[in-house]
This record gives C-alpha cells, sequence and structure tokens, in this order.
C-alpha cells in the first residue's frame, strides 16, 4: 500500500499545505521564498499562509540587511539574489497566479517564477545527453533536505517528492526516482518502467499528471526527475479538439499520442538515440510525446523565457501583466510553430 500522503487528493492537499504551514517557522531565506512561491500558485494556499508570510518577510528583510560579507556567502547564491529582488517589494503587492482561457489555450500570469534562476534553460544545447555532475545543482545536495514534502518507497522503488520552488502548476512538485543512483536526465527503458509502477500506485490521486522535458528542451537540472502535479482541469493537448485526439483539427506541433508511458519507450528510445529534444505529458491513462527544436535552434519571443512541457500542452507561461493581457491564441499558436 502506498503511504497515506497518497490516499487521496484531497488528503494530498492538506498535507501539501500543512507541511508549508510548519516551514513559515523557518529561518531560511530559500524556505521563505518556496513557501511564498507555492502560496501565490493557489488562493486557498495563500489564505492559509498569507500571515505568516508577512511576519517572515520583514524578519528576513531585517536579516538580510545585517548580514556581514561572510554570512552573505553563506548562503546559495540563487537564494540571496532572488530574495535580495523581492525586499526591494512591497508584500501586500505581490500578486496571486491567476489564469484564463485565449481561445483553446491556458495562460497564466504567474510574476514570482520571473525571478526564477535560468540555470541549464537559458543556455544553448546540443546533446541531450551529458553525463551527471555532482558539482552542479541536483537534488540530493543538502540544503534542499527541508524542501523535501515526502520521501519513500512507491512499488519498492525509492522516490523523493521535493515541493518546486517556483510552481507553474496545481500542487506542483518535483518527482525524483531513485534520487541516491544520480541519473542523468536522458532515459534508460527501466527509468521509464519505473515511472509506469510509481504512477500506477498513485493513479487513485484525481488530474494526477507528471511532465518531462529532455535536455535541450528546457530541462533545467541534470538530475532525473519528472514535474509532478494534480490539475483535476484538462490541458489543451488533452482536448477532443485535436486531431491525435480523433478530433477535427490540427495541433500547432506533431503530437504522439500513447495508452501508457511504457508504450512511448520504443519512440522515446528513438529521439534520444538521435539526439532529438522532446517534451511529455503523462497521465495514468494517456501519455503525451513532442518532438520539437532544441533550444536555442530558434529565436523565442520576448514574451517567454522559452517552452518547456507546460506551454508545449498549451497551458502559457507569462511573467508580465501586459503580455498577459494582450496575448491572443494567435501569438501562442505562431509560438508553438517555431518548434516544429
Amino acid at each position: 500500500m502506498p503511504d497515506k500522503i497518497f490516499s487521496s487528493s484531497s488528503y494530498f492537499k492538506q498535507q501539501f499545505v500543512q507541511q508549508l504551514q510548519k516551514m513559515t517557522v523557518i529561518d531560511e531565506f530559500g524556505i521563505f521564498i518556496l513557501v511564498l512561491a507555492n502560496a501565490l500558485s493557489r488562493p486557498e494556499i495563500y489564505q492559509s499562509l498569507s500571515t505568516d508570510l508577512s511576519n517572515r518577510f520583514v524578519h528576513l528583510k531585517q536579516k538580510l540587511s545585517g548580514l556581514s560579507t561572510g554570512e552573505r556567502e553563506q548562503i546559495p547564491a540563487d537564494d540571496l539574489s532572488v530574495f535580495t529582488a523581492l525586499s526591494r517589494i512591497n508584500f501586500n503587492e505581490l500578486s496571486l497566479s491567476i489564469s484564463k482561457n485565449t481561445g483553446i489555450w491556458q495562460l497564466q500570469y504567474n510574476p514570482l517564477r520571473g525571478y526564477r534562476p535560468a540555470r541549464n534553460s537559458h543556455k544553448k544545447i546540443d546533446k541531450l545527453y551529458q553525463s551527471f555532475d555532482p558539482d552542479s545543482f541536483h537534488f540530493n545536495k543538502p540544503f534542499l533536505s527541508r524542501e523535501i514534502l515526502w520521501q519513500g518507497k512507491l512499488s519498492n522503488i525509492p522516490v523523493r517528492l521535493l515541493y518546486n520552488k517556483f510552481p507553474f502548476a496545481d500542487y506542483h512538485g518535483l518527482l525524483v526516482i531513485e534520487p541516491e543512483q544520480l541519473k542523468s536526465q536522458f532515459l534508460q527503458r527501466q527509468d521509464i518502467d519505473n515511472v509506469q509502477q510509481v504512477l500506477s500506485e498513485i493513479s487513485n490521486l484525481e488530474g494526477i499528471g507528471l511532465g518531462y522535458n529532455s535536455m535541450a528542451a528546457y530541462a533545467s537540472v541534470n538530475h532525473q526527475h519528472w514535474q509532478m502535479f494534480l490539475s483535476e482541469q484538462a490541458y489543451p493537448v488533452e482536448h477532443t479538439y485535436w486531431a491525435h485526439n480523433s478530433g477535427p483539427a490540427s495541433y500547432p506541433l506533431s503530437v504522439e499520442c500513447f495508452n501508457c508511458i511504457t508504450d512511448a519507450w520504443p519512440q522515446i528510445d528513438r529521439y534520444q538515440q538521435s539526439n532529438s529534444s522532446f517534451n511529455l505529458f503523462v497521465r495514468p491513462d494517456r501519455t503525451y510525446l513532442v518532438k520539437r527544436k532544441k533550444q536555442g535552434q530558434y529565436q523565442h519571443s520576448q514574451w517567454t523565457s522559452g517552452f518547456a512541457w507546460s506551454e508545449i500542452m498549451g497551458n502559457i507561461m507569462a511573467t508580465n501583466q501586459l503580455d498577459y493581457e494582450q496575448l491572443t491564441a494567435l501569438n501562442i499558436e505562431q509560438e508553438l510553430m517555431l518548434l516544429e
């Protein structure tokens, strides 16, 4: 039997928020950023945490101003730069994430995600396979231990689920399977089998889904991981409107569909062996695979930092309010077609 946290969607969400609540008392910049970003992602989470977050924000601003140069050097550079930027704004002016439909597409305004460190996502990457580098950012770093939502075994497979520090999906986490194996973001058949088993174990969670970015498809970390979320609302790629779901219309990109992720493995393997970048969107009963141009091979528009799995599947991110207000379905479709 899986751990109780996976017994139902309502219980998972309750535990998701309760653990964030406990983290509001931790006197660390990185933890504050994580809790704040997750709170701003959902109104019900923000309502539970806003008072504690406001108090912690004031405290950490005061702490930051009193730090010596040596003390600042002890803080992870990403956390220090993000909190320093946040400290210049009024806490009450922070905007919750909001979303709307633009034609068939979902468009979200997520201002806090604009503070996210780029890591690998702004680099031009030519090869999908990159050797794991223990000196680069990875999910076994000791300072990340406080960011773990749950870890244990699912289907007898070691699994770690961390909060996503800058979430863009509902109840968004980072699923690292066999984290101690230090695998790069390059899949083997056993990895796919593991994902299938883990997903089957937690498939009773309503809205459960996984996203995956290959290297050169906006994976920001070269430590094998999946994006886990609970979204009962269908992503645009799932709509019956599209030909890949037996509908009348052609999606702007070529989408391949499979009944389960293990069925998708031969094509995933072909893409990896031919050094072709791709994104995956996985539900318990359906897998969508999209081959696309590598980051750096095309010029994306200024209103996006690049399309990863969520955008490829039709949920588009804006970190600027004017872009959120002005983007049209045509803008989105034209951007998607750049990646074909």
